[in-house]
C-alpha cells in the first residue's frame, strides 16, 4: 500500500507499507521475502528554487535460502536526506545522501551463504535538464 499527499503547499508526504507471508512449493519460507516493509518520505520546498527531503525505509528481517528456517538476513532500517535545487525551470540539482548513520546492512541474499553488504554512507550530485 502506498499513500502520497500534500500536507500543506510547502510539504509532502509519501508512506508506503506492505506485509507478506509468502511459502514456497514444499511448504517452506522463502528467500528474500521479508514480511514487513516500510518507507517514509517527506520533502519540503523551503521557497520556489530550493527544497529538502527526508525518508526512512524499513525491512524485515528475511531467509537467506528457500525453506531454511535458521540463517536470516537481519532487519534494518536507513535514513537518507535530499536536497534540490531547481536552477530553472528545465535544469535542477539534486544532492543525495544515502544511509545517514551508516547503518550496516544486507539488503539481498544470492544463495544460502552470501549475501550482498548495504551501500555505507555515501553521496551523489546529480543534474537533470528537460528538453
Amino acid at each position: 500500500m502506498q499513500i502520497k499527499g500534500n500536507v500543506s503547499d510547502k510539504l509532502s508526504i509519501t508512506a508506503g507499507y506492505s506485509n507478506m507471508e509468502g511459502e514456497t512449493s514444499s511448504g517452506g519460507a522463502p528467500r528474500e521475502i521479508p514480511e514487513t516493509t516500510f518507507s517514509l518520505w517527506g520533502m519540503y520546498d523551503v521557497n520556489d528554487k530550493f527544497g529538502l527531503g527526508l525518508g526512512i525505509t524499513y525491512q524485515d528481517e528475511s531467509f537467506i535460502g528457500n525453506n531454511n528456517t535458521s540463517r536470516k538476513l537481519p532487519d534494518y532500517e536507513r535514513i537518507d536526506l535530499a536536497a534540490y535545487y531547481h536552477v530553472s525551470e528545465e535544469t535542477t540539482i539534486t544532492l543525495n545522501v544515502e544511509n545517514l548513520t551508516d547503518e550496516l546492512y544486507f539488503p539481498h541474499s544470492h544463495s544460502s551463504h552470501q549475501a550482498s553488504v548495504g551501500e555505507p554512507l555515501n553521496a551523489r550530485v546529480s543534474l537533470r535538464r528537460n528538453f
